[in-house]
């Protein structure tokens, strides 16, 4: 059903309403604008359309001005458009207002409205811009969202989040000193973990992901040996939650490293450090991720001063090969021997690899080389 016209846009004759005076300069103005420009009537009738008006609603000249504006909202947008109609009536003006206006060939689309009021002579000087595409990708993120967060319920509801262990391994010993705790997903679509783990973040879901992970991975933490550590990964975002030290309370904080990731940059570290001094005060450690990736795991070392330093593969990968990445790798062990910290080189997939990071000083690191990710029971070191 549509919405009624108000009376009072349809009861004053447009002709006590006079088309405001131009002139030539605001005649060229409204002609070479590409905004859709125009000026209406309290009466509810435009009285100046540029020509964007023309080649955005497909209308010839006059057709919009013989009818009053209302008539061309969809039904569904009348209701509020009156209402904002008459705020400008009493001489407030209208911003970032949107409705829908019906086309020559019977479509619609949608309009992005500022308008200010005349009192004086009864007219409204407005603009409107053709925001149908805005609207449209909106719409879709929306839904794209929705169903998102429809997924990654299912994969937890269904019990999908299968963890899975890789060894991080003394260089010099071989021996395995923790392993770090990824996730494996068994429930279509077959998206990697990071494909997860970012529809998650999309449905503002990943705080809850990466908990019910963490979870997973603590519930196996019986099986690790009593003299190795257990890594997990969370974000900002998870630190902060107090349900985190609820997921971590049954394993001893002696044996567990906290990996902070990057997948959002932190504005206020102050809440961050304090999460993280509680955390500390119960014996777990701290591990900045993918370090050297980003501006943000450089900041996240600086001020959270971590007990392990985690290299990104992009420097590990061919490091043997490229004497740039070996010099950056060189600084940050500097920075871990200032901070009383390790570095925990990530990604080793071959001899050569893990040649340059012993002769450079790297103390631990992980990677198919050393260990796949899998069940506790299967690991061994290289």
């Amino acid at each position: 059903m549509s919405t009624p016209v108000d009376s009072r846009w349809l009861s004053t004759p447009a002709e006590a309403f006079p088309t405001p005076a131009t002139t030539p300069l605001t005649e060229r103005f409204f002609d070479l604008a590409v905004d859709m420009l125009c000026i209406a009537g309290v009466d509810g009738y435009f009285k100046v359309l540029n020509q964007a008006w023309a080649e955005t609603l497909g209308y010839e000249d006059g057709e919009l001005l013989q009818r009053p504006f209302i008539e061309f909202v969809h039904p569904d947008d009348r209701a509020v458009t009156i209402a904002e109609a008459d705020k400008l009536a009493r001489g407030f003006r209208l911003v970032h207002f949107r409705n829908r206006y019906r086309c020559k060939d019977g479509t619609y689309k949608w309009l992005a409205w500022s308008a200010s009021p005349a009192l004086n002579d009864g007219t409204i000087y407005a603009t409107a811009r053709n925001v149908t595409e805005e609207v449209v990708a909106e719409v879709e993120g929306e839904l794209l969202r929705e169903r998102q967060r429809a997924r990654v319920l299912a994969v937890m509801a269904q019990g999908a989040v299968r963890p899975v262990f890789q060894p991080i391994v003394d260089l010099r010993t071989r021996e395995v000193r923790g392993y770090e705790a990824l996730s494996r997903f068994g429930l279509d679509p077959q998206w990697t973990p990071h494909q997860w783990f970012d529809a998650a973040g999309m449905a503002g879901l990943r705080a809850q992901l990466e908990l019910h992970a963490i979870r997973q991975a603590i519930d196996h933490a019986s099986q690790l040996p009593a003299s190795v550590f257990l890594s997990i990964n969370a974000s900002a975002e998870t630190l902060l939650r107090d349900d985190l030290r609820d997921s971590i309370h049954d394993l001893d904080g002696r044996r567990l490293v906290v990996e902070v990731t990057e997948h959002a940059a932190v504005e206020d570290y102050e809440p961050v450090q304090r999460a993280i001094g509680r955390l500390r005060r119960g014996g777990v450690r701290l591990a900045i991720d993918d370090a050297g990736a980003g501006f943000s795991s450089l900041k996240h070392i600086v001020r959270l001063l971590p007990e392990f330093i985690k290299l990104d593969l992009f420097l590990v990968r061919d490091i043997h090969l490229d004497p740039v990445k070996r010099a950056v790798v060189a600084g940050m062990l500097g920075v871990a021997s200032q901070i009383g910290g390790k570095v925990i080189a990530e990604g080793v997939e071959n001899r050569h690899e893990l040649a340059v990071l012993a002769d450079l000083g790297v103390e631990w690191a992980q990677g198919f080389y050393l260990g796949i990710p899998g069940p506790l029971r299967s690991q061994t070191a290289a």
